[in-house]
């Protein structure tokens, strides 16, 4: 759920996190790197978010219904409801590198 941010590099409007924890798994999977798209701040329903939540840079699926977004966690039956102004998004993930690879 919590990202790591190593030296992590601005090229353009996208920023590369490492994953930590496997509450994305199997879509994300701890040492996996996450691209996000900062310019995305926009919410596409149960598409994969990097957000600001409480003290924390998480990483999870957003579902927005009005002014309340659900954070999902694949790999946990979490599911947290907060209204929109709760959270902070930094950007829509829009690649997935598999540390595997």
């Amino acid at each position: 759920m919590i990202l790591k941010n190593d030296n992590a590099e601005l090229i353009k409007n996208y920023k590369a996190y490492t994953m930590q924890g496997s509450n994305m798994s199997p879509a994300v999977d701890e040492g996996d790197y996450v691209v996000a798209d900062i310019n995305q701040k926009f919410i596409i329903s149960g598409d994969i978010y990097v957000i600001q939540y409480e003290d924390a840079i998480v990483v999870c699926r957003l579902l927005l219904d009005r002014e309340t977004v659900t954070l999902i966690f694949d790999n946990t039956k979490v599911e947290i409801e907060e209204p929109l102004h709760i959270i902070s998004i930094i950007g829509r993930v829009i690649d997935i590198k598999k540390a595997s690879d």
